[in-house]
């Protein structure tokens, strides 16, 4: 009888988009701690300079989200997924030649609308692919894939950046997407639940931007600061400090961090407490950052990245599940597109902003102004944010 009501997640559909997943977002984690070295050593940039660069992707892919969920819950899903799996897949060759700012601009942009475009399409293939009685685990476990990522891919590109070239780097990044890319081939066809051609479906701005979900994203947007800060700057930040802070160690322990709290957190939010979840995570990334304005030793330095990691792993999930139960069956992809629009908004904000207080300030001023965001975000989610979503919840 148990098995009635809890069908099978793990099936091979789903672990082949788990493994695209993986794959995809390693690559992506490979390059983020040694773009800023390259940026600085190859093509003589300005930190400042190299923290706008660098949230260009991100602002490319949110340019790119809303028209994402679009797309996604107009066309055969997998061939979408397949066609911009491959072309951000075929992009990491590119920065080979990509020898002069100009150009890597380019690539970094084009690069990002691939990645908006991935990010939103896989998610909704795993979420139609996950039994709805399981959707809360399902999302949960999905995301693992690129807290994995997280912990591997940085080692794998600050140890490669050590021992190689740039070329390399750029090259073992291209071999890990085109194996990614395979494993969609793989995946059965998408039997979706509408109609979903254009012709059909009434072009509102509701198509874009999940409309119902805007009173709830001011926290997602002020917690992406912070990430986008710590994940581009950290290996700058562990170079200056007076202590031995190993920057690859932080990103193994902020993922075993981010993979403890999704396994934690998964049945949680499967039985719907997604408020709560949110406040717990919330809690520890106040800590987190505020910790990180007084760090002057090396187990604080790694303590603080475990509770970045629980923290980040207990809101993610909860907000890509609060968005989804906000949204009709045929607006997955559009709820998907709307969580990572204000989650990318927020850290290409956290990037650019964050490069330019490095500069002109220190890190202690990023991390103390991060944690004072997330305050203030919290408090507006308390006051707003969850009786609304308790209040229009679908699901």
């Amino acid at each position: 009888m148990q098995n009635n009501h809890r069908p099978p997640l793990w099936t091979a559909d789903f672990i082949l988009v788990f493994a695209s997943n993986l794959l995809m977002f390693f690559s992506f984690y490979m390059l983020v701690p040694i773009l800023p070295f390259y940026l600085l050593e190859n093509l003589g940039t300005s930190r400042s300079t190299a923290g706008i660069v660098l949230s260009l992707y991100t602002i490319a892919a949110l340019f790119i989200r809303p028209f994402s969920g679009f797309l996604v819950d107009s066309f055969s899903r997998k061939p979408l997924y397949l066609i911009c799996y491959g072309f951000f897949s075929i992009i990491f060759a590119g920065y080979v030649v990509a020898t002069m700012l100009f150009f890597f601009i380019i690539l970094r942009i084009l690069h990002g609308f691939a990645f908006g475009i991935n990010t939103v399409s896989g998610s909704t293939v795993a979420v139609d692919i996950m039994p709805s009685e399981r959707r809360g685990e399902g999302i949960g476990y999905y995301g693992m894939a690129a807290s994995v990522a997280m912990a591997v891919g940085p080692v794998m590109g600050l140890w490669l950046y050590k021992n190689y070239t740039f070329d390399v780097i750029f090259l073992a990044a291209f071999s890990a997407s085109i194996i990614g890319f395979i494993t969609i081939l793989f995946i059965k066809p998408i039997k979706k639940e509408h109609s979903g051609t254009i012709d059909k479906m009434t072009l509102s701005w509701d198509r874009f931007i999940l409309l119902k979900a805007l009173p709830c994203v001011a926290l997602l947007f002020l917690m992406g600061f912070g990430y986008g800060a710590v994940s581009n700057f950290i290996g700058l930040y562990s170079g200056q400090v007076s202590y031995d802070g190993n920057a690859g160690i932080f990103f193994i322990i902020l993922s075993v961090g981010i993979l403890l709290a999704r396994l934690l957190s998964a049945r949680v939010i499967n039985d719907g407490k997604v408020v709560r979840t949110i406040y717990v995570g919330s809690a520890l990334l106040i800590l987190a950052f505020g910790l990180f304005v007084v760090c002057d030793n090396p187990v604080l330095y790694y303590i603080i990245a475990l509770l970045l990691g629980a923290g980040y792993g207990h809101i993610n999930p909860a907000f890509q599940s609060m968005f989804i139960s906000l949204s009709k069956h045929n607006q997955r992809g559009t709820a998907n597109a709307t969580y990572f629009t204000f989650w990318d908004m927020g850290i290409g904000l956290g990037i650019a902003v964050g490069g330019y207080i490095i500069e002109k300030l220190d890190f202690g001023w990023m991390f103390g102004l991060s944690s004072t965001l997330i305050i203030i975000g919290t408090v507006y989610f308390a006051l707003v944010s969850s009786s609304y979503y308790r209040k229009n919840k679908l699901v």
